[in-house]
């Protein structure tokens, strides 16, 4: 009896025993799971399954359902998380409500000249229906009184802004994607005090991502707070699963009195100004409205401060009586993620199924889906002459890699495709038979035509349809012409890295 209590109280029994018991309890927990493991896969299955099925019911273009379909079969789990927090293309109900409130407040400031669209109807019918698309989808209006200048590269843009900021009398409204300190902003900040003190009221507002990913402080605000002025950051970044985080301010607006306004492809940051030259030459454009169109301007930018802000509207505290002379029509509007009706890019397809002899364009990113490229196929196969730019030096390789996946199909179609040799253009323009085009914000990506919000002109009979067309043809000067040898010379390793773009462009 003694020898036994001496084996069961020795330290090699117990420690035998103890690792018995954890080696049962392992086991005794990896049957338990493999009784679950059905179930769970089952599950998961069903889950993706649910969310296939919404994917492909929503009313998206088809590369779109495709870049999501991928992941969420591929990564059950992960790709499903990932498409419940990013994936949806709509708004939620709250932040639903707030736009349409906004947008819906300036419905008394909402006219439709038909006078002037009756004119351009008996003159050049697909025309008016182009202006008329427009005006209808984002809710603007059509303007005859305005006068118009394209303003590119960057410094001569920013030339213009400084001389109309220092004469501002009543207010300034700045709203912009990317607001970033150095000398641009340093400037443009020192007019903006000054003018202050003078009395005239400032607002400015900034996209929170947009800024901060380009290196504006936390203290940002605070210090623009101090100096008087009124700020609002749209959609701050913060620890959420709610995809509205998603959308960005992308718009790029400055009015000034209500008399002069500025958009265009330029943000407020040194490298749009061409000081920073880490890509080479930087090429950027913009335009300059003096006149009665300015006033449409004033209202989308209140009614962006009204959504961000959920401030009442004071819309007729901002109108101005002010006609310049007549240079051609001009339609400044908005695209929103309110609704599924991409204007942005429907006024792109527009321009391009309605040209008779050329479309030029501008396009830092090239990442288009079947909708626009198809457009663009049909007009080079019925002669018309198609050329686009697309930057020598990218800001983001693996975006660059992208544009070039598109080039193949375009090229073997007869669109002629050029790259920016200086370095890196950023322009964002439309150019169509010397008499149209659009000027604004919009790329010709997935996130500017579903998520962004985005504005532009539409240019018809304008001076600055013809200062666009030649800026454009500036820049063919300084591009290389991509060929058909490249594309086939193009290594089988970057080949199939731009096929897998392809499928996931949509995302990025």
């Amino acid at each position: 009896m003694k020898r036994i209590l001496n084996l069961l109280t020795s330290r090699a029994f117990v420690v035998s025993a103890l690792m018995f018991v954890e080696i049962a309890l392992i086991a005794s927990i990896m049957i338990f799971l493999s009784w679950l493991v059905m179930p769970i896969f089952f599950l998961f299955l069903l889950s993706n399954i649910i969310i296939v099925i919404g994917i492909i019911s929503r009313n998206n273009n088809p590369m779109f359902k495709i870049a999501w379909i991928v992941p969420v079969l591929a990564i059950p789990v992960a790709g499903a998380l990932f498409y419940i927090m990013f994936g949806r293309t709509h708004l939620n109900k709250k932040n639903t409500k707030k736009l349409t409130l906004a947008y819906n407040s300036a419905d008394g400031f909402f006219t439709v000249n038909n006078e002037l669209l009756a004119r351009i109807n008996a003159k050049t019918p697909h025309i008016a229906k182009e202006a008329f698309y427009i005006m209808e989808s984002s809710r603007t209006d059509i303007f005859e009184f305005t006068e118009t200048e394209y303003l590119s590269p960057g410094n001569v843009f920013y030339e213009k802004l400084v001389f109309e900021l220092k004469k501002a009398k009543k207010f300034i409204f700045i709203e912009y994607f990317i607001i970033n300190e150095g000398e641009m902003w340093e400037t443009i900040k020192h007019i903006l005090a000054e003018r202050q003190t003078s009395g005239v009221e400032i607002r400015v507002l900034y996209d929170d991502m947009g800024s901060a990913i380009s290196g504006v402080a936390p203290a940002f605000q605070q210090e623009l707070r101090k100096l008087g002025f009124k700020v609002a950051v749209f959609n701050p970044y913060k620890p959420s699963l709610d995809k509205f985080l998603n959308y960005r301010d992308h718009r790029k607006i400055c009015i000034i009195d209500g008399k002069a306004a500025f958009t265009g492809g330029i943000n407020i940051a040194d490298e749009y100004i061409g000081i920073n030259d880490r890509l080479g030459h930087w090429q950027d454009s913009g335009v300059m409205l003096r006149g009665d169109a300015v006033n449409r301007m004033t209202i989308m930018f209140l009614q962006m401060w009204t959504f961000t802000t959920a401030e009442p509207p004071d819309y007729a505290d901002y109108m101005v009586d002010f006609r310049a002379n007549h240079d051609g029509c001009v339609i400044p509007f908005s695209d929103e993620p309110l609704i599924q009706e991409l204007i942005c890019e429907n006024a792109y397809i527009n321009i391009i199924a309605n040209a008779t002899r050329y479309v030029y364009i501008n396009a830092p990113y090239l990442i288009i889906d079947r909708n626009v490229s198809s457009a663009l196929i049909r007009a080079a196969k019925s002669g018309i002459d198609v050329k686009i730019i697309t930057p020598g030096t990218p800001d983001k390789k693996l975006i660059y890699y992208m544009t070039q996946s598109n080039y193949k199909d375009l090229i073997e179609a007869g669109v002629e495709i050029y790259e920016f040799t200086p370095g890196f253009i950023h322009n964002k323009t439309i150019i169509s038979d010397d008499e149209k085009a659009i000027v604004g914000t919009a790329n010709f990506d997935y996130r500017s035509f579903y998520l962004h919000f985005e504005n532009g002109v539409w240019l018809y009979g304008s001076k600055a349809v013809l200062q666009a067309k030649s800026s454009f043809e500036n820049s063919l000067i300084q591009s290389r012409r991509v060929t058909w040898e490249q594309i086939e010379d193009t290594p089988y390793g970057r080949r199939l890295l731009c096929s897998l773009l392809q499928v996931f462009a949509p995302l990025l």
